[in-house]
């Protein structure tokens, strides 16, 4: 499958982002979205947009959508946590001259945000500001002095079991189980077990780019 606009997330802000696309002449068999959402995935083929059934955070799903050939990727999924990771993930697979799109909900998030070209902030327009971007209007920049939002994974401890992430740190984006992520609401429910890693969300230095005084870099997580 090949695509050439990827929306990644078919909710209310991926599909406004797609009817806009259809609309402004962009042919429904060159728009793939995924979603692992059966209604999602419906609606989506209403409007004959190709779809994919599978979890964005997942990198052999997201090969599944012709990500490695799309010239625009939109990203429009919740938690905003979530949204920095498969931000993180689509820019490693896509190619270096796609345009990557992404939504989050709030402000302080779109400055810092690794891998996205362009940082949309929710709203009610924020699906139309989506696809606008996609097609090429600059809407804001995606990060600044270097700083980003960085991924890394550490080890539960044996005085977190049992604990759910966010009791262990603030940062706590996910969980790592048997080779197996789990993120956002998915892992907040979790009970810590001995052999878990914590997915951790943290300010640092992006790869290449001069540093801010004062700013840690944090080592990416294992892939």
């Amino acid at each position: 499958m090949t695509a050439r606009t990827l929306i990644i997330g078919f909710g209310a802000i991926g599909a406004s982002a797609a009817r806009l696309l259809l609309s402004s002449g962009i042919p429904a068999g060159e728009i793939v979205t995924i979603d692992r959402r059966p209604g999602a995935l419906v609606e989506a083929a209403n409007l004959g947009v190709r779809t994919v059934s599978g979890d964005a955070t997942d990198r052999a799903a997201l090969r599944q959508t012709g990500i490695t050939e799309a010239r625009h990727v939109i990203v429009a999924v919740q938690p905003d946590a979530t949204a920095v990771f498969i931000t993180m993930v689509a820019r490693e697979l896509c190619g270096p001259e796609a345009l990557v799109v992404t939504a989050v909900t709030d402000r302080k998030h779109a400055g810092f945000l690794r891998g996205a070209d362009q940082v949309v902030i929710s709203s009610d327009t924020a699906g139309a500001a989506l696809a606008t971007g996609a097609l090429g209007q600059r809407i804001a920049p995606a990060h600044r002095n270097g700083s980003g939002w960085l991924v890394q994974s550490r080890p539960v401890q044996s005085s977190e079991i049992g604990l759910f992430p966010r009791e262990c740190d603030s940062g706590a984006v996910g969980v790592l189980r048997g080779g197996i992520r789990h993120l956002g609401a998915d892992a907040d429910v979790l009970r810590l077990t001995a052999g878990d890693r914590l997915l951790l969300v943290r300010r640092g230095v992006v790869p290449g780019t001069p540093p801010d005084p004062g700013t840690t870099a944090a080592t990416p997580a294992p892939r």
